[in-house]
C-alpha cells in the first residue's frame, strides 16, 4: 500500500512540474512584438506634370526597418476606382521611395502598403494638386536648375569619383542635399550615395562598382522647394 501511495505522490509531483513548465513557456511565448509604424512624405513641388518623390519611413518601436519584405505605393484620384500600384526602392535608414508624376489637378489618395516581419501597415496621405488659372500669378517663383555631371573612367572592382556642379538661376546652389542613385541597366535594385558638399555648388563622392556593364546614374538635388534630377548612362569596363 505504501508503494502505491509513493507512486501516486510521485505522479502528482511530475504533473505539477509539467504544468508549471507549460505555464512558463506560455508566458514567454505570449510576449507581443512592437507594433510597426510607417509615415508618408512627398518630396518636391506639388504641381501638375511635376515629378516628385513618394517616400515612406518604416519603424518598429524605436528601430528603423531596413529590410521590409515589400513596400508598394497605391495612388488613385479621389472619387475614382482606377489606381496605380508602384514598387518602391529601399534607400536606407528605413526609407523607401518611388518617383511619380501627378498628371492632373485635383485631390489624390496615396497609400503605402508595407509588409515586414509578418506585419502589415497601410498609412494614407491626401495630396492636392492645384490648378493654376493664370500661370504668371502662381505663388511659386520660376526657377532654373542646371546640373553638370562628371566622373572619372570607371572600372569594375574599383571606385570612381562622381561630381555634380549645381546652379540655381545661374548661381551656385550651396547647402543642398545631393545623392547619386546608381543601378545596373535592366536591374530593379539601386544604390544611393550621398554627395559631400565641396562648396561653390560642387558635390562629389566616390562610388564603387563590382561588375562591368552599362549603368544608369541619376543625380538627385533637393533644397527647400527645389527637387531636380538628371539621368545619364555610363559604361563600367
Amino acid at each position: 500500500m505504501k508503494k502505491i501511495y509513493m507512486c501516486s505522490a510521485l505522479l502528482i509531483m511530475l504533473a505539477g512540474c509539467q504544468q508549471a513548465e507549460m505555464q512558463e513557456d506560455k508566458e514567454v511565448n505570449s510576449a507581443v512584438p512592437d507594433s510597426m509604424e510607417a509615415s508618408i512624405a512627398i518630396k518636391g513641388s506639388l504641381d501638375k506634370g511635376k515629378e516628385v518623390i513618394l517616400e515612406t519611413t518604416v519603424k518598429q518601436g524605436s528601430r528603423l526597418v531596413n529590410e521590409a519584405d515589400e513596400v508598394l505605393f497605391e495612388v488613385r484620384k479621389s472619387g475614382q476606382d482606377k489606381r496605380e500600384m508602384l514598387d518602391s526602392k529601399n534607400t536606407g535608414s528605413g526609407k523607401y521611395q518611388v518617383m511619380h508624376t501627378f498628371t492632373e489637378q485635383g485631390k489624390y489618395i496615396v497609400i503605402a502598403h508595407v509588409t515586414a516581419k509578418g506585419l502589415h501597415v497601410m498609412p494614407e496621405k491626401e495630396v492636392v494638386i492645384p490648378e493654376h488659372e493664370n500661370e504668371s500669378a502662381t505663388a511659386h517663383p520660376s526657377t532654373d536648375v542646371s546640373i553638370e555631371f562628371q566622373s572619372n573612367p570607371v572600372k569594375a572592382g574599383s571606385s570612381s569619383t562622381f561630381a555634380a556642379s549645381v546652379e540655381l538661376d545661374g548661381k551656385p546652389l550651396t547647402n543642398a542635399d545631393v545623392n547619386f542613385e546608381v543601378w545596373k541597366d535592366g536591374s530593379e535594385e539601386s544604390h544611393f550615395t550621398r554627395a559631400e558638399d565641396e562648396g561653390n555648388g560642387r558635390y562629389q563622392n566616390k562610388v564603387s562598382f563590382v561588375e562591368p556593364g552599362t549603368y544608369k546614374v541619376q543625380v538627385h538635388v533637393e533644397k527647400d522647394e527645389v527637387h531636380e534630377h538628371q539621368l545619364q548612362t555610363i559604361q563600367v569596363n
